[in-house]
């Protein structure tokens, strides 16, 4: 596969989704240990504690409304990173799409100037548009590692260590220039 703005761009894209989903699981897994961990240091500081004129009864009912407070706020975190998700493949999505748009208009010039142009145009950008992406996959491979050190597994270290690639478009490419 030829290397192209085109093709550079879209991976860039794709690294930075991947790691703002990499920080993203590593909100979702801290706030959940710290949602958690309240619930069941309240839960021990009630049940254990000497607390004067609380009877069992009540010590029981401050528990299970801290536990039903506890799983409100568990699955108001699973719900909103889930959305924040979507949200984020979405926004990937539709810029990949504006990208790949851009690409096609530019596919469609017709005159040996606009391609003498484009042409340069790339020649000039591309490298910079290389460095770019080894920007974002190292952005992407520290996310992973911040991911994998909230998450305390060292399998997930490894696998956030490799570079995420775009799936390229499936269409019908045309040299630029030609009709």
């Amino acid at each position: 596969m030829t290397t192209t703005l085109r093709t550079v761009a879209i991976d860039v894209v794709g690294q930075y989704n991947a790691a703002g989903k990499h920080l993203l699981n590593a909100w979702r897994t801290g706030a959940g240990r710290v949602i958690g961990g309240a619930g069941e240091r309240y839960a021990d500081a009630v049940g254990i504690s000497a607390l004067p004129f609380v009877n069992e009864e009540l010590k029981a009912r401050l528990v299970g409304a801290q536990e039903k407070v506890t799983g409100f706020l568990s699955t108001r975190l699973a719900s909103d990173t889930a959305f924040t998700e979507k949200l984020m493949d979405s926004v990937a999505e539709r810029t990949t799409g504006g990208i790949q748009y851009v690409a096609d208009a530019s596919q469609r010039v017709n005159s040996d100037i606009g391609t003498s142009v484009l042409n340069t145009l790339q020649a000039l950008h591309l490298p910079f548009a290389q460095l770019s992406l080894k920007v974002a996959e190292k952005i992407a491979e520290g996310a992973g590692k911040i991911e994998a050190r909230v998450a305390g597994s060292d399998k997930a270290e490894s696998d956030a260590a490799a570079p995420v690639r775009a799936k390229p478009v499936r269409r019908a490419s045309r040299a630029v220039g030609k009709a």
